[in-house]
């Protein structure tokens, strides 16, 4: 089967869940890290960073096979650096435009204000963010990279 046969497949859908399982593993491995090493446990701290920089590599592996279709979350063709930064673009837009707003009133209304509070937090982060990449969707100037023997 070519690339293309993954998309809409129980196979593409079972690669997005396991990109997202193992992705979220290498975050809780690596607070575990941090949480062991502020504890004093060298021995425990060491063990979940080996095993967060190794499940990088699952994380990889499951994003490998699904840049063939589309990116999981933006649903934009992956590839070149130029296609990435669009699909990452797409992603952290609607997480300031919709996804923290939405978390934030949830929790506003639910009565958790600090966690409102932390969503009104990744939202100005994900501004940021979108701030700092699009200064890399601005044109090049080749005119002012040096010349290679000159």
């Amino acid at each position: 089967m070519s690339a293309g046969d993954l998309a809409n497949t129980a196979t593409q859908r079972a690669l997005v869940k396991s990109f997202t399982e193992e992705a979220t593993l290498v975050f809780r491995y690596l607070y575990f890290a941090t949480i062991a090493d502020f504890e004093g446990l060298e021995g425990h701290a060491a063990l979940f960073r080996e095993l967060a920089e190794g499940g990088l590599n699952n994380v990889h592996g499951c994003l490998d096979y699904l840049k063939t279709v589309t990116d999981p979350d933006s649903q934009i063709p992956l590839g070149d650096s130029l296609r990435n930064l669009q699909s990452v673009l797409q992603t952290e837009i609607q997480q300031f435009n919709q996804l923290y707003p939405d978390r934030t009133k949830t929790a506003r209304h639910e009565g958790f204000t600090d966690i409102a509070s932390w969503f009104e937090t990744l939202e100005k982060l994900k501004r940021a963010h979108v701030q700092k990449l699009k200064k890399l969707e601005a044109p090049r100037d080749d005119a002012a990279k040096p010349e290679i023997g000159k």
